[in-house]
């Protein structure tokens, strides 16, 4: 079932006072980049493409996927602050298709099921929702701040909390795309009256402790996932990645570009 995957290509919320490091280049990847000076020349009918997948594993299971995330790039990452990124429990990697196969073999070795699939057609720059958690009754949530330290985020009664991501054309390497990934917040049902005042259908608010930039190449993937067993108390990971019930799991994203530029 793995191999299929180849075979088919108030209370607010307080961000984090981590300001992103515009300036400091990975393998020419600033998160200033996101500022394309060429965007006003892509149509407004194109469209990038993506597929995200989405997988769970056994709770117990969850150090296993540090096997797989040694085999992913990590040379074209950009997190606003590495380490602090890290302390939160959460991985990104990157890799090309043709080590599909060495990847969807050590998924099916650690046990993940493939449980969703969601097909993207996007414009460039519009936030998607990845995942959503629905806020009933949660409180607060602990996650890592930089100077290894910790803090709290009280989170509204009401709304939906998940990842998010926005793409765009890499306008320095022809078949790539840039990928913006984080955490956020955001209030549903309201997306009418915002577009009749002329705004964002929704806004999105981040949570930059969890914010990541990477570049990823057509027909090549993205994994997002937790890094390490979930705590007892309310952290930003669990809240993330942990799904409860009879059967507890973890989950994690594969996301596939199919389509990053005009053809």
């Amino acid at each position: 079932m793995l191999s299929a995957l180849w075979a088919i290509a108030g209370c607010e919320v307080p961000p984090p006072n981590t300001p992103a490091a515009s300036k400091s280049p990975l393998d020419g990847l600033k998160l200033s980049d996101l500022k394309d000076p060429t965007k006003d020349q892509v149509p407004d009918n194109f469209l990038m493409r993506f597929r995200v997948l989405t997988y769970t594993i056994d709770p117990g299971r969850v150090d296993e996927l540090s096997g797989l995330y040694n085999r992913l790039s990590r040379s074209d990452v950009r997190m606003v602050n590495k380490g602090t990124f890290e302390a939160n429990g959460f991985a990104v990697g990157t890799a090309s298709f043709e080590t599909g196969a060495a990847i969807a073999q050590e998924l099916a070795q650690i046990g993940a099921v493939r449980t969703a699939q969601a097909n993207l057609m996007i414009p460039p720059d519009i936030i998607n929702p990845l995942s959503r958690l629905l806020l009933q009754g949660i409180g607060t949530i602990h996650y890592a701040v930089p100077g290894d330290t910790s803090a709290t985020m009280t989170l509204p009664g009401t709304g939906l909390l998940g990842w998010v991501m926005s793409a765009k054309p890499d306008p320095r390497f022809r078949g790539m795309a840039q990928v913006k990934l984080f955490p956020a917040y955001w209030q549903p049902g309201i997306e009418d009256i915002r577009l009749r005042m002329g705004m964002e259908p929704v806004e999105y608010n981040p949570i930059l402790v969890g914010q990541v930039l990477t570049r990823v190449e057509e027909q090549g993937i993205i994994l997002l996932g937790p890094t390490r067993q979930m705590p007892d108390e309310a952290t930003l990971d669990k809240m993330l990645f942990f799904l409860p019930g009879p059967k507890p799991k973890i989950r994690f994203f594969v996301i596939i570009c199919d389509a990053a530029e005009l053809r």
